[in-house]
This record gives structure tokens, C-alpha cells and sequence, in this order.
């Protein structure tokens, strides 16, 4: 199995999972307001020590890329700057809400997940991806208001993500909601090892890449009325 450092910062999650030779994923994780500029750092010297691997060791750094907050996004893709410098080991980022859905796709052969993220004001960003069998469809994400996103939401599914406790759904009990606890960098390790998910993967240059920052600007320039 190939060696994989994964870090999810896009939220009040702070999150850092390694996968080793062996197939083994472990995961230090907090959660909480400015969070990351402390235990990023930490979190990934202490797996790297505890499963004796060095940087240049790792097959690849997968980064959850958002949309999200600009706090967590910027010191992730900092650290990831400073971590990969003068290194020969691959940057991937993915999108952070195909990523929520990880776990899950992989645990069900069929399942929709809206994966969400609180955008205030009247919004959440959203992203639907539905599996049966083999087959995934995933929607474009979009900022959408908070009334367009339940007609979305049926029985049996699942909402993963922030800001979904915002919604009006009459039927609570029929839908298996999912709040911070699902969102883990342990995610982009199953959507890497997972052929489906792997696609959307993208290799980007360390020096120069930038994650997508959700910010007001977006949306209120985005095409739902507001």
C-alpha cells in the first residue's frame, strides 16, 4: 500500500490521517475554534514518529481543498508548503465536500450523501453524490439556499457535514444526519484508495497552488437569489 499523509483543515476539524506500507490508517483529530494553527503541525510529527517514517518516506500529501473556512484552508496549505519544500513527494488535493461522502461510499453499496457546509447568511454549500454499485453521480457543488436543499433530501439519506441543523425537515427521524464527527482527513485516504473517488483527485504544484476559500464575496456573487 503506498504511504499517504492526509490533512483536513477546512473546517472547526483539525484532522491528519496516515496510511503506511502496510495498509494501516491512523488519525490524530480536535475539534474547535483555531485549532489548526496549533495541532497541524503537531499531529503530523507525531504520526510520522510514531509510524518512523521521514517526509521524503511518503508516496504522496493529500489535501482536503475546500470551499470552507479561510482560517483552517490557508494554514493548511501553509503547512503543506513547508512541509513538501525541496521535497520529491506529490501534492493532491480534493474536493472537500466529495470528500465527506468517502466514508460512507465505502461502507454502503448503495447511498446519497448531500455533503454541506455552513455558508451563513441563508446558505449552505452543497454537493450530492449517489452510489449504486459501482456507479457514482455527483452533482456540481453550488451555494444554495436553505429552502432549495431539503426538497433534495429523501429517506434513507445521508447529510453530512456544518449547518445542517439550520434546515426544515419534517421527517428527521428517516435521515441520518452527521456533523463534525464525520468529517476526518481519514476521508481523502478512502477516496484516495477508492477508483471511483481517485479521479477527482488533482496533482497541483506546492508552490504555487491555493485552496477554494469560501468567502461572502462568492456568495453574493453566486447565481441562487438571495
Amino acid at each position: 500500500m503506498e504511504k499517504l499523509l492526509a490533512i483536513e483543515s477546512s473546517t472547526a476539524v483539525c484532522s491528519v490521517a496516515l496510511q503506511t506500507g502496510d495498509g494501516r490508517v491512523k488519525e490524530k483529530r480536535i475539534e474547535g475554534r483555531g485549532v489548526h494553527s496549533e495541532y497541524t503541525v503537531l499531529f503530523i510529527d507525531e504520526l510520522l514518529d510514531r509510524a518512523k517514517l521521514q517526509v521524503d518516506d511518503l508516496d504522496a500529501v493529500l489535501f482536503s481543498n475546500g470551499p470552507g473556512s479561510y482560517t483552517g484552508l490557508r494554514i493548511g496549505a501553509s503547512v503543506i508548503k513547508g512541509l513538501l519544500f525541496g521535497k520529491n513527494v506529490p501534492l493532491f488535493t480534493y474536493p472537500t465536500l466529495i470528500s465527506f461522502a468517502g466514508t460512507q461510499l465505502q461502507l454502503n453499496s448503495h447511498c446519497t450523501v448531500h455533503s454541506v457546509i455552513d455558508a451563513r447568511r441563508n446558505h449552505l454549500y452543497y454537493q450530492q453524490v449517489e452510489k449504486s454499485g459501482e456507479y457514482l453521480d455527483i452533482s456540481d457543488p453550488a451555494v444554495i439556499e436553505l429552502e432549495e436543499i431539503a426538497p433534495k433530501i429523501s429517506k434513507g439519506d445521508i447529510v453530512i457535514g456544518t449547518g445542517w441543523n439550520r434546515l426544515e425537515f419534517s421527517e428527521r427521524e428517516s435521515v441520518r444526519w452527521i456533523g463534525l464527527e464525520g468529517i476526518s482527513a481519514v476521508n481523502l485516504v478512502h477516496s484516495w484508495n477508492y477508483e471511483a473517488l481517485k479521479a477527482y483527485y488533482k496533482e497541483e504544484e506546492v508552490e504555487h497552488f491555493e485552496p477554494e476559500y469560501l468567502s461572502m464575496s462568492q456568495i453574493n456573487n453566486s447565481p441562487t437569489k438571495g
